[in-house]
């Protein structure tokens, strides 16, 4: 923080995981550090580019609800992202929308409507300790941490010009839904899977039982058959590669996942689909579907677009 920062904002609670991300820390994977940022980096860039902040300034994310903040001064400031019931004074916020609140105002993120993250992007971005060039929080890495009832965010002393009540364009704005479907590029370890549990990976439809921002475990009734063993030579991972250990019960790996992995990976979410990740909570189904690496950059341009 510098010595102009100014205190915006105190927790009054945080009952669940409430962190300061940006777009993360790219270039020490090497060293065994992932990426880590913000989930859904799509919410995130859309609140900034709406404030006029540039895009990876760091925000609020809120996993869930059950947070309440109090504004120590007046601030200008957007919510993307998850429908997590967000109140100020009570009254129901709009999401994907700037707008002003004054000092002694309590914006309250209660429980989630549809998705799972919620982002608060103020008016020059919030104000934090670095960490390799990155002020993402990072827990297990020792990298920050969560933030707790009586801190207090800091405000940066950037300027920028935002707008009061500029909006997302509604086309624009992700549909959250309690199913997914998830574009996958097939790994090529995918064949130590038995053919026919491969088959079965592109045709049933899973449950997510149970994540953190490392990664999440899904469940079908029907586990997946390796042909060999479920162990291989370590080989680098990413953001939605998809692991399958002994059990036979995929693993999504997501922002803050290790580096490397020696399970078994039948394929990698496609980018374009990450924010679709991002917001899956507990008792949400996915599909899996394979798309062609040469169709990716197709894909992705859309969502480049938006």
């Amino acid at each position: 923080m510098t010595n102009e920062t100014r205190p915006l904002l105190r927790v009054e609670s945080a009952q669940l995981p409430l962190t300061v991300q940006d777009l993360g820390r790219p270039g020490y994977q090497h060293l065994g550090i992932p990426v880590s940022g913000a989930m859904d980096r799509y919410a995130l860039i859309t609140g900034n580019q709406l404030l006029n902040n540039d895009q990876g300034h760091a925000a609020l994310e809120i996993t869930l609800g059950g947070v309440t903040l109090t504004f120590i001064e007046e601030a200008v400031i957007c919510v993307t992202g998850a429908d997590l019931y967000a109140t100020l004074d009570g009254e129901i916020i709009p999401l994907w929308q700037t707008f002003k609140v004054e000092s002694g105002q309590t914006l309250s993120f209660e429980r989630p409507v549809k998705g799972a993250r919620a982002y608060l992007c103020v008016t020059g971005g919030i104000d934090s300790q670095t960490w390799l060039g990155s002020q993402s929080v990072f827990e297990k890495g020792q990298l920050g941490r969560k933030l707790t009832t009586g801190d207090q965010v800091y405000a940066t002393d950037k300027v920028t010009e935002a707008v009061v009540e500029q909006q997302l364009s509604p086309e624009l704005i992700p549909e959250y839904t309690k199913h997914m479907t998830l574009r996958v590029i097939l790994s090529p370890y995918a064949e130590r899977l038995s053919n026919e549990s491969l088959e079965h990976f592109f045709q049933v439809t899973y449950t997510f039982q149970k994540g953190d921002r490392m990664g999440c475990q899904l469940h079908h009734d029907q586990p997946l058959i390796h042909q060999t063993n479920d162990n291989m030579v370590s080989d680098v991972v990413s953001f939605g590669t998809i692991q399958v250990p002994a059990s036979g019960q995929p693993m999504m790996l997501l922002a803050d996942r290790q580096t490397t992995g020696g399970y078994t990976t039948v394929g990698t979410v496609i980018t374009a689909d990450h924010w679709k990740c991002a917001q899956l909570r507990p008792g949400s189904t996915i599909r899996f579907q394979s798309v062609s690496i040469h169709d990716v950059d197709q894909l992705l341009q859309p969502w480049k677009e938006k």
